[in-house]
């Protein structure tokens, strides 16, 4: 890919500043936990209003194609202008044509995705063959896109609370995930992708970790991947102890604290903290302790600017550090590969733009012996990654074969400096560490 994709936060990139105060209270555990004020803006109602008034539908869900430029949402319109002022026609840029020389922004929008593609309708047509390709995504992100500013009730982001201990869960795709965990039916392709982009990356880690992971051995993981992951499931599934309730604030009953690293955070770290409260359901007689570290892990929308801040939410601990993850080691450590793990979101090992800054910190990732895993946003970003590592003469194991990761985002995300061009967030994932060597007894 030309130029590599940041994907913004899923859920933050268009929330109102005052979506902060609709996150729901610690004793609102066993209640649905909500999203729908984030895509929401509430109106001032009178005591007496129904609930279905507050949400009055901007956009019917019949009206939800329109051209970017033309649409009847701002943000989109400058979308629009954005990519007429910093994108490119194909064309253009394939055959540098010198009669073109001055009009190689994308200014013609193509009828059928409603995206400014093509410097004009001549080269539209000329590429019609090729851009048929990626048209049906476009358009696919256009109705997305108002769908989600459509004003709606979403109710696909009213997510279950906390289920009984003994109520089993299925992690072998969205389906069966959303289905035995009792979210509302997904009526629509739609809504499924609205909620995995919301939900990737709770769900990504909580698939790796939990006893009924997808990823199996000899399939997926290796063996030295199983001993890695029976570890951390020893500590994340421990026997019930006496005396413990379901209810009770596991940050001070529990007997460990599991720690998970996500380094070089950006998006993850900008997801309210409730959205994590799926991965705590998965393991409900664990405490968790999340560590964003990176220079953009603080969320924008913090109103404090401190470079290192602390979030208690029910059973779990935020922390969010800006500083880079080779400063940050000394004062995390000491690590135990059964309580520690790593996760690298789309990290961009082989990157130019960031293949340097991973340098310093692979090493530190391998001296822990704790698992480590990293996701891609396709099938090259996934590989050059890989092939980063193995050619990097560090030792180290393989836990997870580089595979598709069942719990990807559905939905694409476009490079507006190149509509071409779509990614979807970990769309794969792979897991590292460093080597470790069994003691054997000396002959005697």
């Amino acid at each position: 890919m030309a130029s590599r994709l940041r994907p913004l936060a899923p859920a933050l990139r268009i929330l109102p500043r005052s979506a902060s105060a609709a996150i729901s209270s610690a004793s609102a555990a066993r209640r649905s936990l909500s999203l729908k004020s984030f895509f929401t803006s509430r109106k001032p109602e009178s005591k007496d209003a129904a609930f279905t008034s507050r949400f009055e539908p901007v956009l019917e869900q019949a009206d939800l194609f329109h051209p970017l430029s033309k649409s009847p949402l701002a943000p989109v319109r400058t979308k629009a202008e954005w990519i007429n002022a910093h994108g490119s026609c194909p064309v253009c840029k394939e055959h540098d044509h010198p009669e073109h020389k001055n009009s190689k922004r994308p200014v013609f929008e193509c009828p059928d995705c409603g995206y400014p593609t093509h410097c004009s309708e001549e080269h539209y047509k000329a590429d019609k063959e090729h851009h048929k390709h990626v048209c049906g995504i476009l358009r696919e992100v256009n109705e997305d896109e108002h769908d989600l500013r459509s004003g709606r009730r979403m109710k696909e982001f009213e997510f279950p609370g906390a289920q009984h201990r003994d109520e089993a869960v299925n992690l072998s795709n969205w389906d069966t995930f959303l289905y035995t965990r009792g979210f509302l039916s997904m009526n629509s392709e739609r809504s499924m992708r609205h909620v995995s982009h919301v939900l990737t990356y709770p769900l990504t880690i909580g698939s790796v970790l939990h006893q009924s992971s997808p990823y199996q051995l000899g399939k997926d993981l290796t063996v030295e991947g199983l001993k890695s992951l029976a570890a951390l499931r020893h500590t994340l599934h421990p026997a019930m102890l006496p005396g413990i309730t379901q209810n009770q604030d596991l940050r001070s009953t529990a007997t460990h604290t599991v720690r998970i690293f996500c380094l070089g955070a950006r998006a993850e770290s900008h997801l309210p903290p409730h959205i994590y409260m799926q991965l705590a359901y998965l393991f409900p007689s664990t405490a968790f302790q999340i560590h964003f570290v990176g220079p953009d892990a603080i969320p924008p929308h913090t109103k404090s600017k401190e470079p290192h801040q602390h979030v208690h939410y029910e059973q779990m601990t935020f922390v969010y550090d800006s500083s880079r993850y080779e400063s940050y080691h000394a004062e995390a450590g000491p690590f135990n590969p059964y309580y520690d793990v790593f996760f690298l979101f789309s990290p961009g090992l082989s990157h130019p733009a960031t293949k340097e800054m991973w340098k310093p910190t692979l090493p530190l990732l391998l001296d822990t012996k704790c698992a480590i895993f990293g996701t891609g946003f396709d099938e090259k970003d996934v590989m050059n990654d890989v092939n980063e590592i193995e050619n990097s003469g560090f030792e180290l194991d393989w836990l997870m074969k580089p595979r598709e990761n069942a719990f990807r985002s559905l939905k694409h995300e476009i490079n507006m400096t190149d509509v071409r061009q779509s990614a979807q967030c970990n769309w794969g994932i792979w897991g590292i560490r460093g080597r470790r060597y069994d003691v054997k007894p000396s002959d005697q």
